[in-house]
């Protein structure tokens, strides 16, 4: 059975009859009368008594017919909020500590401005936390920083960034100093588990070597403050510490002999499916990636990163 035949017994029973039925529904009458009879000889049922040229509805058909009106208004509604999905949808979009502090505030402006009618929910965590969240549905899309582990998720490299040693300017170090050198300072750290962590803990790894920090913090900006401040060097996203950089509160400490860049990735399950309006809200989020251009090799103090515009133009940090 089908909600094509309960629209057809519903149908009837209003019209008062097969023929006029059949007008309504715009179908042939022999249709309308098949469906009535699919209906009966399926359910061993009889819904209505035919006596002379009329249709009675029998004391079973009464009570067929209130449930009929009932499944066929919850289909409708099923209908109505399968359709409104396309045009209302939730949207729920992750990101890891630095990716929240730098791009998510023009992410969700721009989603706002261009696709009002999408409910958004952002959540702003580290990136062992976001890749969990993908992994069990809670999360239609992310961006993070390092390295995704599951098989499950399928990557894409939006941006690149460095991690970025910074003292105040009055802290005694060398402008330029090795990682081994850098291992005897007091230093200014992120969390374990933080990507900024992860990364600088592989490197140091690869070399043999192992840090205890002085400070220890899943605030970046309690650890940019701890640094201007003279407390020790601290290790950060480029992008953080470039604008104290700039206005001479931290200076950079350059180690000569290592590589600290690392991808932002976008990251989503492999077996997600989007409406178009996430689609388009997935665009809008990859372009705040795209129109910004950071010098990855070049010495911050001599070459400063642009300021990160959104596509209207204005600044959006």
């Amino acid at each position: 059975m089908t909600v094509r035949h309960l629209k057809t017994f519903i149908a009837v029973c209003e019209a008062g009859g097969i023929t006029k039925a059949a007008s309504a529904l715009y179908v042939a009458q022999p249709a309308v009368s098949q469906t009535i009879s699919e209906i009966e000889k399926y359910y061993n049922v009889i819904l209505f008594d035919r006596i002379g040229n009329r249709l009675v509805l029998t004391d079973s058909g009464k009570r067929l017919l209130a449930k009929a009106k009932e499944t066929v208004a919850s289909f409708d509604d099923f209908e109505q909020l399968a359709r409104e999905s396309e045009t209302n949808t939730d949207l729920h979009i992750g990101a890891s500590l630095t990716i929240g502090r730098l791009f998510v505030p023009q992410m969700v402006a721009a989603i706002q401005r261009e696709l009002p009618q999408i409910r958004l929910s952002i959540i702003i965590q580290q990136t062992s936390v976001i890749e969990g969240l993908l992994m069990n549905g809670s999360l239609d899309f992310a961006f993070v920083e390092g390295s995704i582990r599951s098989n499950h998720l399928i990557t894409q490299a939006v941006f690149q960034d460095r991690l970025t040693a910074v003292s105040s300017c009055q802290f005694a170090v060398s402008k330029e100093i090795t990682l081994q050198k850098l291992t005897t300072y007091p230093l200014l750290l992120r969390e374990p588990g933080s990507a900024s962590r992860d990364l600088l803990n592989a490197v140091l790894s690869v070399n043999n070597l192992a840090v205890t920090p002085m400070i220890e913090s899943a605030s970046n900006q309690a650890l940019i403050a701890c640094a201007v401040a003279g407390n020790g060097i601290a290790v950060l996203p480029h992008n953080l510490v470039k604008e104290c950089v700039e206005q001479g509160k931290l200076k950079t400490v350059t180690i000569t002999d290592c590589d600290l860049n690392r991808d932002y990735l976008l990251a989503y399950h492999k077996n997600k499916r989007f409406y178009s309006l996430q689609e388009r809200a997935l665009t809008i989020c990859k372009e705040r990636f795209e129109n910004v251009t950071i010098p990855l090799n070049e010495d911050p103090q001599k070459n400063a990163a642009p300021q990160i515009r959104d596509l209207s133009g204005q600044h959006s940090i």
